[in-house]
């Protein structure tokens, strides 16, 4: 018993100091557009909301646009698309949330090519980026140092 309280001890540590490497920050957007140090993130089209608010925008139908130092923008897949806050950024990852009606999935995409390096399972719920951990719905993924997910299966109750 004292062993396995050990480990886990051991393994909580380890991970919330694994984890405490990568910071995300949460993007804010005038109208279809947030800027965060070389990183500028613009979304087109109308912004997704009902009723529309103009000043205060929460979604948007797509695509999205990424440009870094000034650079021309890449844009992101299809895919990415019905978009909503968070938008968060950390090191060369841009986290995406989208949505179909309940349905939600998290994209990272890399800001240099927009490629999507990671897509998330559907969940149900928010999305919250908390201690190193993205919190999707009910789900925690851990980032590493490269705000990356260390992931290796989906979600328990994953369905396709």
């Amino acid at each position: 018993m004292r062993l396995h309280i050990l480990l886990y001890a051991a393994l909580l540590a380890s991970t919330q100091t694994f984890a405490s490497d990568c910071n995300l920050i949460y993007l804010t957007f005038a109208k279809n557009s947030a800027t965060a140090g070389s990183v500028t993130v613009t979304i087109e089209d109308e912004p997704d909301n009902v009723p529309y608010n103009v000043d205060n925008p929460q979604a948007w139908v797509g695509p999205v646009k990424i440009s870094v130092g000034g650079q021309p923008a890449c844009t992101a897949s299809e895919s990415v698309s019905i978009v909503e806050n968070p938008v968060l950024l950390g090191r060369d990852v841009l986290y995406v949330a989208t949505y179909s009606g309940s349905e939600r999935t998290m994209y990272a995409l890399d800001t240099k090519t927009c490629r999507i390096v990671w897509k998330s399972p559907i969940f149900f719920g928010n999305s919250i980026y908390s201690h190193g951990v993205l919190h999707l719905g009910k789900h925690g993924v851990l980032l590493n140092k490269m705000c990356r997910p260390v992931v290796s299966k989906p979600f328990p109750d994953y369905q396709e």
